[in-house]
C-alpha cells in the first residue's frame, strides 16, 4: 500500500507532458513573430504615406491666372458647361442663359472647350 500512496504523490509520468504542450505552443509563435517581423516594419509606414497624399489631394490649389471675364456667355443648365461668343454653340443649347464668364465660375459652370473665352 505505501507504493500506491508514493506513485499519487509524485503526480505519474503524465505530469511533465502538460507542461511541454503549452511551451511547445508559446515558442512556435514567438519564431513566427520573428519571422514576420520584417514584414511588419515594411508596412508600419503606410498609414504615414496615405496621411501625405491625402494633405497632397487637399492642399489648396494655386489660383488660375487673373484674366479679364466680363465677357457674356452661354450657360447650358443642363450639361454645367458655359459656351463662348465666339462658339458655335453659343444660344443654342437648351435650355441655358446668358450671364457673365466670371458668374458662371462662381456657380460652377465649366467652359466648353476647356478654356476661359479671350
Amino acid at each position: 500500500m505505501a507504493e500506491i500512496v508514493r506513485i499519487s504523490q509524485s503526480g505519474g509520468p503524465n505530469r511533465s507532458r502538460s507542461r511541454l504542450g503549452p511551451t511547445i505552443v508559446i515558442v512556435v509563435f514567438l519564431a513566427v513573430l520573428a519571422a514576420a517581423a520584417p514584414f511588419l516594419v515594411k508596412y508600419r509606414s503606410a498609414p504615414a504615406v496615405l496621411v501625405a497624399k491625402v494633405q497632397e489631394m487637399t492642399a489648396p490649389q494655386p489660383a488660375p491666372p487673373a484674366t479679364e471675364m466680363k465677357h457674356d456667355v452661354w450657360v447650358n443648365r443642363r450639361s454645367g458647361l458655359y459656351y463662348c461668343r465666339e462658339s458655335r454653340f453659343y444660344g443654342k443649347m437648351r435650355p441655358g442663359i446668358t450671364m457673365r464668364q466670371e458668374s458662371a465660375l462662381l456657380k460652377g459652370f465649366r467652359p466648353a472647350e476647356g478654356q476661359k473665352c479671350p
